[in-house]
């Protein structure tokens, strides 16, 4: 009898055992089936500043889902758990300058209790005025290349460059769309996830539609749910992000590129005045930057009187820099003032290769630097100093500006 039982005990574990190892490999090899969601979009970093961020991300169907976040290396410090709904944004409140932290996005497994980290990553908080050295990356078109292009960019930045770049600025055509699909930040997943990106809004964004109102719906439907924007202008149209000692101020002159629901930028409407309030109160800045899409020099396509509105008040409030979109894939400018060099002009910067807009000859005396190769702009600030490099995606350098002020 003894014996018996010790048999029994035996073959019942032994058959514990092999039903066991068999729920192991089945959880090891069917695991990605026991998913009850898979993201479709982010998570990426949004909205960020020196005291708050948004997180976002999309799943393919409702899900509940749980965010942890904290200071690094504590990616779990605070848990935030969140209601079944495909698109999340988590804001995030209470974060430091200048300090790095982390989070952790869990999903539930299937007919569980248990969950699993589906995507995390690392932030870095915005400085305030007390440190004066960041850096920031230039860039556009990324609708117009292939998704390849975009992942050796996208790899090219998180790779290379250390925490202190912040933030990555847009002149502007970076939604990509078809009939069968939109994506926001196409190609460049990757360093959104640790990076936000802000950007001007260009044709892209407007879905290319010139018809009145068409344009309008088409940014409600796939563009502003996807992005928050500081609310101090009209948002996604204009608004400024502060960064250190830097403002950057972001505005839509699509109305040149014929989008009929683009915000008009004459002398005296909303737009005009709206800058011309921001850039007074600008003063205190060491560096004012003016983002915007259709390209101010060289063009030959704006109004004389539009331009020289628009000119009036980035002279008269001393701004620094213009960042443009445009017809080469990259140009700086000499100095510039009403058209022609002067020493207390300002500087363009062109991110472009889009052939509707064109440089003509006459342009070429008030040009330093031309090149026909894509790539983007690296900007090192420190204090009153600023240095800037092009490169290409394989991060071959191909031009270096150094300025003092």
């Amino acid at each position: 009898m003894r014996n018996f039982r010790f048999s029994f005990l035996t073959h019942f574990l032994r058959l514990t055992f092999y039903y066991l190892l068999l729920i192991h490999f089945s959880l090891v090899f069917w695991a990605p089936n026991i998913y009850s969601a898979n993201i479709t979009l982010g998570p990426y970093i949004d909205n960020l500043s020196n005291s708050q961020t948004s997180i976002v991300y999309e799943t393919d169907v409702p899900s509940p889902a749980w965010l942890g976040w904290g200071d690094w290396p504590k990616c779990d410090r605070y848990i935030t758990p969140l209601p079944v709904k495909k698109r999340q944004r988590i804001n995030i409140y209470g974060i430091k300058p200048g300090k790095k932290y982390c989070y952790n996005l869990y999903l539930p497994v299937t007919n569980s209790t248990y969950s699993y980290i589906a995507s995390s990553s690392t932030f870095f908080s915005f400085y305030d005025e007390s440190i004066s050295s960041f850096s920031f990356i230039l860039f556009s078109n990324t609708s117009y290349n292939s998704e390849d292009e975009n992942i050796k960019f996208s790899s090219a930045v998180i790779s290379h460059f250390d925490e202190n770049m912040l933030l990555l600025l847009n002149v502007g055509n970076m939604l990509k769309y078809s009939t069968d699909y939109v994506k926001i930040f196409y190609g460049i997943e990757g360093v959104v996830k640790t990076k936000p990106v802000f950007n001007s809004m260009g044709p892209s964004e407007y879905g290319d539609n010139k018809e009145k109102y068409e344009g309008y719906k088409f940014i409600q439907s796939n563009y502003s749910p996807y992005r928050a924007f500081t609310r101090n202008g009209v948002v996604p149209h204009y608004y400024y992000v502060d960064v250190s000692n830097s403002r950057f101020i972001f505005l839509d002159n699509n109305n040149l590129n014929e989008i009929k629901d683009a915000p008009s930028f004459k002398k005296g409407t909303k737009q005009w005045l709206w800058l011309e309030d921001v850039l007074k109160y600008s003063k205190d800045k060491k560096w004012i930057f003016v983002i915007l899409n259709h390209p101010v020099y060289p063009s030959q396509s704006w109004n004389e009187e539009d331009r020289g509105s628009l000119e009036e008040l980035l002279l008269k409030y001393r701004v620094d820099f213009v960042f443009e979109n445009g017809s080469e894939n990259f140009l700086r400018t000499k100095k510039i003032k009403y058209g022609t060099y002067d020493e207390n002009g300002i500087y363009y910067i062109m991110l472009g290769g889009v052939n509707v807009y064109q440089t003509y000859p006459e342009d070429e005396e008030i040009i330093d630097s031309k090149l026909n190769m894509k790539g983007f702009l690296y900007t090192k600030i420190n204090d009153y100093n600023i240095d800037m490099t092009y490169y290409d995606y394989s991060l071959n350098q191909l031009d270096r500006f150094v300025y003092s002020k």
